[in-house]
């Protein structure tokens, strides 16, 4: 019996360790940005610039035909889809004046490739 129970503290010893050995990969990172942090491209394949602050460095990030544009976070949380690129550039340019406009971009940090790009910014009635 107590062999027994000193092979079942054993094995579930070996199965607590063995998730400890897995190596973690970011497969995806993002940006929550202001307006005047970012600037979109208006090619399909392009370079998106982001500059976190006043001081830090640019980043560019590209642009392929496969990023997904989207008008507003609630399309993707609700599994809509994608706005296009230009229906996003026509919202971003509306919403220039608005402080409240913020722009999430998400990319595979290995490639700096764009997967994705949300434009949150306040519904026109809203803006006043």
């Amino acid at each position: 019996m107590n062999a027994i129970r000193q092979l079942c503290i054993a094995l579930l010893l070996i199965g607590i360790a063995a998730p400890a050995g897995a190596t973690l990969r970011t497969i995806e990172q993002a940006y929550e940005l202001t307006r005047t942090q970012v600037m979109l491209p208006v090619k399909p394949d392009g370079g998106l610039t982001v500059r976190q602050c006043p001081d830090c460095r640019p980043v560019i990030l590209r642009v392929t035909p496969k990023t997904a544009w989207f008008n507003g976070p609630g399309t993707v949380k609700s599994g809509g889809q994608p706005a296009g690129q230009a229906a996003v550039l026509a919202a971003f340019r509306a919403a220039a004046t608005d402080p409240k406009t913020l722009v999430y971009v998400y990319y595979e940090p290995q490639t700096r490739r764009v997967k994705r790009v949300v434009l949150d910014a306040p519904a026109p009635a809203a803006r006043r």
